[in-house]
């Protein structure tokens, strides 16, 4: 079963949501839940395997100032060791890691998807249709401050 933080991350990186929707989820967290998502997201950065060309052009696509403190980390870092320096930013740091984080995966599952996956995998969070999810206003409502 695919829980909220399943559902919501790999819509956006789907394109069906978002990122001020995603972003607003993400506010309406307690703090221990945004720490927790953005680990949960460092996860599912991890598993989508990218490169280091991937990784370039997905820093290129985040949308936040290039001088932020995750981004600054990902461009001077080694991913390993960029993670977990991101994982550990201080709670008011949480929002531009997520964004980052988020905002990199996208770039990576895209190229995963399209290469590795397209019609071959059984990742249920990769056909996200066929759970009719529709992610209406009142949807979205239901998920605030859930992440499982």
């Amino acid at each position: 079963m695919l829980r909220p933080i399943d559902i919501l991350i790999n819509s956006f990186a789907q394109e069906k949501l978002e990122l001020d929707k995603l972003v607003y989820w993400f506010d309406s967290l307690t703090v221990e839940n945004k720490r927790e998502t953005v680990n949960w997201t460092r996860n599912f950065l991890e598993q989508s395997h990218p490169d280091q060309e991937t990784i370039k052009v997905g820093i290129e696509q985040i949308p936040l100032k290039p001088t932020m403190t995750p981004i600054v980390i990902l461009k001077t870092k080694t991913l390993k060791i960029a993670l977990n320096k991101i994982v550990d930013l201080p709670d008011t740091e949480m929002k531009n890691a997520f964004i980052s984080l988020v905002s990199l995966f996208k770039t990576s599952d895209k190229k995963r998807r399209e290469y590795w996956c397209e019609g071959k995998c059984g990742h249920d969070w990769h056909y996200l249709d066929k759970f009719n999810i529709e992610l209406t206003e009142e949807y979205l409502e239901t998920l605030k401050g859930r992440v499982k």
